[in-house]
């Protein structure tokens, strides 16, 4: 089935009221998908260069295989002369044998003439021969041997003149064959190199080939998770970006409010409405929560107590958040002054705090969400949602495992989850950990974030949790543990959750992050 266009959902989420306005500091569901949509295109014209250098590197190998066919060619033609070039020379030294045979011949015919000749040559002889005038029938017969020896001599001579020369062409022929011989053998050296030649270049070709195959692949690949990525965003447009809970996203910053954790205090108000909720180490090993709010506002939230020199150091990154308080003694609230929270606490923003008359003091201090908002009222970006979400079809990474307990023991108060199926259900001390309307704390995700506590500036009994820079995480999440690592380089965003270098997707819903030490944390 065809995915509808970008265009058409966007169009479709207007209509419906449902999308979020677009903000100065976050990316809002529908830029993101336009990016996806982007790089998808993007991708896809890397693809086609791809291609195209896979076609020029086909086309390389055509012309290598023409190039291999025609040395071929020439070796098998050379091969075919270099083959019938001995068997030349073999009939031409047959030639030269029988023309040596021919030759005894008229030699041996001159060579008994010569003895002959040379026996008879007296002076009775030549001087008969010189007498012609006298000549005798007997010396006519002479005249006539002689003439017969001379006969004989002219043609063994002429026969061997004739053979000398078949033997001068022969041996003309026989150089030549050897000649002939000798560039055939160069032209076939020289087909034979241009073959290897050719061959020699394939490997190259290959490798370019399987290179570009292997970043088609990988592009693909890339597409493949665009194209999740944006069903994924399509699933969460109509989600609040902070909890991909449905609802609308609220152009406000981030309100981070800290709330009274002693048994005194219980039970708390509006803790499961906040978006965020980190528990952090106070004095004596008791804890208290910083509860961040940005999609919902309870109205009533609290008990609240006073900063700590930990809180500056881990709201700077959640981009200017407001931040209510009872109070500081003065060097935490000069450290929370010089930072870039914007203090709404109880001293300078009394109008939208109040004490509870049930309740003793100091547990005893509330304020209205809602009034924090209403102090800053320029105040309407939305700040970058602190987690990613997976979708509804979003499997978890390979290495997460099942989980059903975690513990966390934080010296005079320990605290665990228990995996209910939907959500890790909180205790502490032993008891359930409800809030003012009865509802148990049971967020959808909870994050062990292993950090380091100094000794604050403010008091030497007071401990600082080291909250920038990088450490071990345990990720709870959909029932099943990840065992990741947390990256805070840059104190002015929040810390990331990863592994392997990829963000570790929540499941949509509430996370709870405890700020625990090395060594105080278990899970089964």
């Amino acid at each position: 089935m065809r995915r509808p266009s970008l265009f058409s959902l966007v169009s479709l989420i207007l209509v419906g009221g449902v999308l979020a306005s677009a903000t100065a500091s976050a990316e809002t569901y529908v830029e993101a998908m336009a990016r996806e949509e982007t790089s998808i295109v993007d991708y896809r014209a890397e693809i086609v260069v791809l291609q195209g250098a896979i076609a020029v590197a086909e086309d390389k190998l055509v012309n290598i295989a023409d190039q291999i066919a025609e040395a071929e060619t020439r070796r098998t033609l050379e091969d075919e002369k270099l083959a019938l070039l001995p068997i030349y020379l073999e009939l031409v030294a047959d030639d030269l044998l029988n023309r040596f045979v021919a030759l005894d011949q008229p030699t041996l015919v001159r060579h008994e003439m010569a003895i002959d000749a040379y026996v008879r040559n007296d002076e009775h002889m030549n001087a008969v021969l010189t007498q012609s005038t006298e000549l005798t029938e007997e010396a006519l017969q002479g005249i006539r041997a002689r003439l017969l020896y001379e006969a004989i001599i002219n043609d063994a001579n002429d026969q061997l003149l004739a053979i000398y020369d078949e033997l001068l062409a022969l041996g003309v022929q026989v150089d030549s064959l050897y000649s002939r011989t000798e560039r055939s053998q160069v032209r076939w050296g020289l087909a034979q190199s241009d073959a290897d030649q050719a061959w020699s270049i394939i490997p190259g070709v290959d490798q370019e080939i399987a290179t570009a195959q292997a970043n088609i692949a990988i592009v693909e690949a890339s597409i493949a998770a665009a194209q999740s990525e944006i069903i994924r965003l399509e699933e969460l447009l109509v989600t609040m970006r902070w909890t991909a809970v449905l609802g609308q996203d609220m152009d406000r910053p981030a309100l981070a409010i800290k709330i009274d954790n002693v048994f005194a205090a219980w039970p708390q108000s509006g803790i499961n409405q906040a978006d965020v909720v980190y528990e952090e180490v106070v004095e004596s090993g008791l804890t208290r929560l910083i509860a961040i709010f940005q999609t919902q506002s309870p109205g009533t939230v609290g008990p609240i107590r006073s900063a700590r020199t930990s809180d500056p150091i881990l709201l700077e990154g959640f981009d200017r958040p407001l931040f209510a308080y009872s109070g500081a003694n003065n060097i935490t609230l000069d450290i929370v002054m010089a930072s870039d929270v914007e203090s709404v606490n109880y001293y300078n923003s009394s109008s939208a705090y109040w004490r509870s008359e049930t309740r003793r003091a100091p547990h005893n201090l509330y304020a209205s969400t809602s009034r924090l908002w209403n102090l800053r009222p320029e105040r309407t970006e939305m700040p970058p949602p602190p987690f990613d979400f997976r979708g509804e079809a979003e499997a978890l990474p390979p290495s997460a495992v099942p989980a059903s307990e975690i513990a966390v023991d934080y010296g005079w108060t320990s605290v665990d989850y228990s995996w209910t199926g939907s959500g890790w259900a909180r205790r502490q001390n032993g008891s359930a950990h409800v809030d003012a309307a009865g509802v148990r704390v049971a967020p959808a995700n909870v994050i062990v974030q292993f950090v380091r506590y100094g000794t604050s500036p403010a008091a030497a009994t007071s401990p600082e949790a080291i909250t920038t820079g990088t450490g071990v995480a345990w990720v709870f999440t959909d029932g099943h543990m990840i065992v990741g690592e947390w990256d805070r380089t840059d104190p002015e965003l929040p810390a990331i959750y990863h592994l392997d270098g990829e963000t570790i997707r929540m499941s949509p819903g509430r996370t709870w992050v405890s700020l625990a030490e090395a060594g105080t944390a278990s899970w089964n």
